[in-house]
């Protein structure tokens, strides 16, 4: 075989390597399966406290109040389809920390990452702070979509540690509420909280200025008990995982059909096919690779009887 023919061969297989890379990237295959899209008539809009205090070790045993939160909202999610979510995130502020979308992985996101202040960072737990921004966004949303239900799940220990002069009511918000809940963590006894961001203990724990001791998070039930009835929703004391599918068919959302945006490529895909073609070059290249260096080292090994 020439040298020009060995040079294309070669060019040829890597811009074919390359073709292939790009093929498979567009998952080629003939013919289409088409997955209906339900949308829900429910705006979810989730207030989610964020002070310290959801740090505490006494959810399920001695896990931190935050990840039974961070469970619940993802099974919620799970639970109602087609609903639009928002996330409404409280503590020493209070923010919109993800616009009403029907975005499920957005919504995954938000509650992944929602992360808790510092021990140092607030400045106490306030459950009303949130009411002003949460009338705001309902307001909101009813003039985008009138006809669409609003529901508002609060999630949080109940905790007050504030003195604030004339705090709102959630009253202020039970008339634009289709329904809802009010999920607290925690217990009465109370339990320390860890320093560290990942809420291992491995940094000690949040000390009380005042004492010098192991602070002490106490959740307060009669509060989060007074936040339900003011919104007129329910109150779920939530100790364990699980237990939210008949919350959520208590919502009572409504689906009709909707049009794309979860379409298969295609139903028959043929990217394996092409992968296999990749494969075969990507050994021919390998081999070449190989041979090349063999036969480098034969060249470079110095010969019998060579003068040094």
């Amino acid at each position: 075989m020439s040298t020009t023919t060995s040079t294309v061969l070669v060019l040829a297989r890597r811009i074919g390597i390359v073709l292939l890379f790009v093929v498979i990237v567009l998952r080629p295959g003939f013919g289409r399966a088409e997955v209906p899209t339900q949308l829900s008539d429910l705006d979810v809009i989730v207030v989610v406290d964020r002070t310290r205090s959801m740090a505490a070790l006494d959810y399920d045993g001695k896990q931190p109040r935050i990840t039974g939160a961070k469970a619940d909202l993802t099974a919620l999610a799970e639970a109602l389809p087609g609903a639009r979510f928002g996330m409404l995130a409280f503590g020493a502020d209070a923010r919109v920390v993800l616009p009403l979308t029907s975005d499920s992985a957005a919504f995954g996101a938000a509650v992944e990452t929602l992360y808790l202040e510092k021990p140092k960072d607030g400045t106490g737990s306030s459950a009303t702070r949130p009411v002003p921004e949460l009338k705001d966004l309902l307001e909101r949303s009813a003039e985008q979509a009138p006809q669409r239900r609003r529901i508002v799940v609060y999630v949080g220990d109940g905790e007050d540690t504030t003195s604030e002069d004339g705090v709102d009511s959630y009253d202020q918000v039970a008339d634009q509420v289709a329904g809802g809940a009010v999920l607290g963590y925690g217990t009465k006894r109370g339990a320390p909280m860890p320093a560290d961001d990942d809420l291992t203990g491995d940094l000690g724990f949040v000390q009380d200025p005042a004492t010098g001791d192991t602070a002490q998070s106490h959740a307060d039930t009669d509060e989060l008990q007074k936040i339900a009835d003011q919104l007129g929703v329910r109150f779920e004391h939530r100790t364990r995982p699980g237990g939210l599918d008949d919350l959520a068919r208590s919502f009572e959302a409504s689906y009709s059909d909707g049009a794309g945006g979860h379409d298969r490529p295609a139903e028959h895909d043929l990217t394996w096919l092409f992968g296999v073609l990749l494969l075969g070059l990507l050994l021919l290249e390998l081999h070449a690779g190989w041979r090349a260096v063999w036969a480098s080292r034969h060249v470079l090994a110095p010969r019998k009887g060579a003068v040094r």
